[in-house]
């Protein structure tokens, strides 16, 4: 069997930043839990937990899913029940937050991804993707790449890649123009998806994941171990994993492992340990 102690092997910078999350997750985990709100673990997050137990070795992010409609009541939990080192962003409570979805961040971590550099934190996080009734999906592409590109730019997309003010005015004075059209074709999309009625869950309009997941391979959630604690996760994990990577329990070759940044330029510094 291969040692994957080179990616995130005791003390090494990947782990110390694996262990903060997963404290993230545990915070969520328990808020969810004691509030009796669905969610599962996602995307590479889930196939981690199936093929290795926790996390990819070489992964450095953490993804549950949950229904939209749940949001609301998800967002009060987390805003009264969430420990002190833990913040929720989102567009709501960050102006410099352009994403269509959530996250938790830990303020006693750093992440240098300049990208955040203006939100309120800059800490590690765990990404809480909203799940809406499916549309076809080539109609989905179609508002991505119309509402999510005017809806980034209301948001401040622009400010965050430091491009200059006056580009900044001028694309958000021109999605603010475009966002009634954009408004109509998420209305459109989702009474389409009510009208279809057809079982099947979307990634949030904007955030461009096109994939479907089948609320019948979800639902009733079952349990699964991840990093010696148990989670939430769909229920029938072969056939969503598949859906989504095809022979998922294949390890890929050293060039297909994806690392989503530069760990040791990103210099995670946590502090104190997410052990305690």
């Amino acid at each position: 069997m291969e040692d994957y102690s080179k990616y995130n092997g005791e003390g090494t910078k990947l782990r110390e930043a694996q262990w903060c999350m997963l404290g993230i997750l545990k915070e969520f985990d328990k808020i969810c839990r004691n509030n009796n709100i669905d969610y599962w673990l996602d995307g590479g997050t889930l196939l981690g937990a199936v093929r290795h137990k926790g996390f990819i070795p070489w992964d450095d992010d953490l993804d549950v899913c949950m229904q939209a409609k749940d949001y609301p009541k998800l967002r009060e939990a987390l805003i009264r029940e969430l420990p002190k080192r833990y913040i929720l962003e989102d567009c709501d409570s960050d102006e410099y937050f352009f994403d269509p979805f959530c996250r938790i961040k830990d303020t006693y971590s750093y992440c240098n991804y300049p990208l955040f550099e203006k939100q309120k934190s800059q800490g590690l996080w765990l990404d809480i993707i909203l799940a809406e009734p499916a549309p076809p999906i080539w109609y989905k592409n179609i508002v991505d790449h119309t509402y999510g590109p005017i809806f980034r730019q209301i948001h401040n997309i622009a400010a965050c890649h430091n491009e200059a003010k006056w580009k900044c005015v001028t694309k958000k004075t021109i999605s603010y123009l475009l966002y009634p059209l954009a408004l109509l074709l998420l209305w459109i999309g989702r009474l389409w998806a009510k009208c279809l009625n057809n079982g099947l869950l979307i990634h949030s309009y904007g955030s461009y994941f096109l994939l479907t997941r089948d609320l019948k391979l979800i639902y009733p959630l079952r349990e699964i171990e991840f990093e010696g604690c148990t989670f939430y996760a769909p229920n029938d994990t072969d056939t969503f994993l598949t859906n989504l990577y095809g022979n998922y329990m294949q390890i890929p070759d050293e060039n297909g492992r994806q690392i989503h940044m530069d760990v040791e330029s990103m210099k995670f510094n946590i502090y104190p340990s997410a052990n305690d």
